[in-house]
C-alpha cells in the first residue's frame, strides 16, 4: 500500500504554508487551503503561545510538572494551564540537578481555515519546526510579525516569541536584550554569540545599521531551511479541535453502541433462525423414518385390532357369548321363556315370563346363585302374576365395585 504525503502547515511571512514529505523529501507545498486536508502536523504560530522557560534544580521528576504549574499560576497563567491539552511542558538536556525546561501555552486560537484541516492532526510551537543553532538567536517573520528563538545547548528549542517591534530598529533590539537579560534572570543563561536572520526577513536583506550597533551581536543571514517535523509529540491541541474530537468520539460510541445492539439481535436472531432450522430437520427426518416404519406399524395395529377383538374371549365370565350359555344351562326344559337379553360392560337386564309364580322365583334363586354371574350385583323384584296363572320378572345387575373400578381404570389408561 502506498503512504500517503505528510504535510505540515507551517505559518511564513505570507500567512500558513503547506509543505509536503514524499519518500523522505519535503517540498514546499501550495498555499491554497483546499490542499491541506489531512495535515499531518500544524504549527502553532508564536502570537498564539506564550513561551515560559524554566529552571529547576534538585527537583524530582515525578514533580517537576506541579513545580511548573505553581511558577505558571504565580506568572498569572493558571487559568490557561487548567487543562493539560493547553500547555506543554518539555525537559531539556540530560542533567537531572540543574534541569532546564520549555514550557508552552496556548493563549489564542488558530485561524479557522486551519482549524478545520487539523480534526486529527499534531500540534507544535512553530519554532518546534525549525533547525536552531546552539549560541544563536535566530529571527524569521511569521504573519508579518518577527520572531525570535533561542536554542538550548542540546539545540532544542528552549525560548522563543512574537516581538512587538515591526521592523528591525533599536526599538526591536532594546526589546531583544531585554529578552534576554529576563533569561539571565531566571537563571538560564543562554550563550549567545550571533544573531542569525532567515532569508527574507528584511527588504533586500540589508541589515538596519541602528539594529546592528544597538544589539552589539555579530548578525548573519540564512537561507529558509526545510522545515522537519519535531522529535516529540506534542499534548497542545486548540479547543475547538478538543470539542470537536470529544463530540466525533461520542458520535463513534453511539454507533459502535447501535452496530454491538444490532450485532446482538442479528446474533440472537441467527441462533433462533438456527435452532428452528435444526428442529425442521429434525421434524423432517423423523417424518421420514415414520415413513418407513409405517408398513411395520401397520402391522401391528392390525395385529393389535385382532387381538382386541380376540380380547373377550380370554375372559369367559365377561363374554357375552359366554354369559348366554350359562343363562341358558339355567333355563329349565320348560316353564320359562326369555323375552329380552341385554349385555352390557356395566350392566345386564333379563326379563321373561314364567308359566306360574314359582317357576319364576325358583328361575330367579337359580341366577343369583350361579358361579358364572357371581361377578354381577342384582337387583331382582318379586315377579309379577298375571291374570291366567303365569308370571313376569326382570332380573338387573350391576359389576362389583372392586371390578367396575379396574374397569374404570383400564379404560383411562392411554
Amino acid at each position: 500500500m502506498k503512504k500517503p504525503d505528510e504535510i505540515m502547515l507551517i505559518p511564513h511571512e505570507e500567512g500558513f504554508r503547506a509543505w509536503r514529505t514524499k519518500a523522505g523529501l519535503t517540498t514546499a507545498g501550495e498555499t491554497e487551503t483546499k490542499t491541506w486536508r489531512g495535515a499531518e502536523w500544524i504549527a502553532l504560530p508564536a502570537r498564539c503561545v506564550v513561551s515560559v522557560p524554566m529552571r529547576f534544580q534538585g527537583v524530582d521528576a515525578s514533580r517537576r510538572e506541579s513545580a511548573a504549574q505553581l511558577e505558571l499560576e504565580a506568572a498569572g497563567l493558571g487559568a490557561e494551564t487548567s487543562e493539560t491539552f493547553n500547555y506543554e511542558l518539555h525537559t531539556l538536556g540530560s542533567d537531572e540537578r540543574d534541569q532546564r525546561t520549555s514550557t508552552y501555552i496556548q493563549v489564542s486560537p488558530l485561524p479557522a481555515n486551519i482549524v478545520e484541516n487539523g480534526d486529527d492532526a499534531r500540534y507544535a510551537p512553530s519554532v518546534a519546526f525549525h533547525k536552531l543553532t546552539p549560541g544563536e538567536l535566530l529571527i524569521w517573520r511569521e504573519d508579518g510579525a518577527f520572531v525570535i528563538a533561542i536554542a538550548h545547548e542540546s539545540g532544542e528549542p528552549m525560548h522563543s516569541q512574537a516581538l512587538a517591534a515591526r521592523c528591525l530598529d533599536a526599538d526591536a533590539a532594546a526589546e531583544i536584550r531585554c529578552i534576554l537579560a529576563s533569561l539571565e534572570l531566571s537563571s538560564l543563561n543562554p550563550d549567545i554569540h550571533a544573531l542569525a536572520l532567515v532569508t527574507g526577513s528584511i527588504p533586500d536583506d540589508l541589515i538596519p545599521e541602528d539594529f546592528a550597533q544597538a544589539l552589539d551581536l555579530p548578525i548573519i543571514i540564512k537561507d529558509l531551511s526545510v522545515p522537519a517535523a519535531p522529535a516529540h509529540a506534542t499534548r497542545l491541541v486548540p479547543a475547538s479541535v478538543v470539542r470537536l474530537r470529544l463530540e466525533r468520539q461520542q458520535r463513534r460510541m453511539m454507533m459502535l453502541g447501535a452496530l454491538a445492539f444490532a450485532f446482538v439481535l442479528v446474533a440472537a436472531l441467527s441462533a433462533f433462525a438456527i435452532r428452528v432450522w435444526v428442529r425442521e430437520r429434525s421434524i423432517t427426518s423423523e417424518d421420514v423414518r415414520l415413513a418407513e416404519l409405517e408398513p411395520e406399524l401397520l402391522t401391528i395395529r392390525d395385529a393389535k385390532a385382532a387381538w382386541e377383538d380376540l380380547l373377550p374371549t380370554l375372559t369367559p365370565d365377561t363374554y357375552p357369548v359366554e354369559s348366554i350359555y350359562q343363562l341358558v344351562l339355567l333355563l329349565p326344559p320348560e316353564g320359562i321363556r326369555v323375552t329380552r337379553l341385554e349385555i352390557k360392560q356395566d350392566g345386564l337386564i333379563i326379563d321373561g315370563e314364567a308359566s306360574s309364580l314359582g317357576h319364576g322365583i325358583e328361575f330367579r334363586d337359580k341366577v343369583m346363585s350361579s358361579p358364572a354371574f357371581k361377578r354381577w350385583t342384582w337387583e331382582i323384584p318379586q315377579p309379577t302374576s298375571l291374570p291366567d296363572g303365569r308370571a313376569t320378572f326382570r332380573a338387573e345387575a350391576r359389576p362389583l365395585e372392586s371390578e367396575a373400578a379396574e374397569t374404570t381404570e383400564g379404560d383411562a389408561q392411554p
